[in-house]
């Protein structure tokens, strides 16, 4: 029973690494740019409150 736990947690962990190598770039390009775009809105209207 714990060694199928263990191959249970090695098989996870495997797969969470694929998947970060494969998403990580596209992810993080639109957590970028989401990010920017809401910086931009922050900044237009603080500059139309003054």
């Amino acid at each position: 029973m714990d060694s199928m736990k263990n191959i249970a947690m090695i098989a996870a962990g495997s797969i969470a690494t694929l998947a970060y190598q494969k998403y990580s770039k596209p992810v993080m390009r639109n957590v970028k740019k989401a990010f920017n775009g809401t910086m931009k809105k922050v900044d237009k209207t603080l500059d139309d409150m003054m």
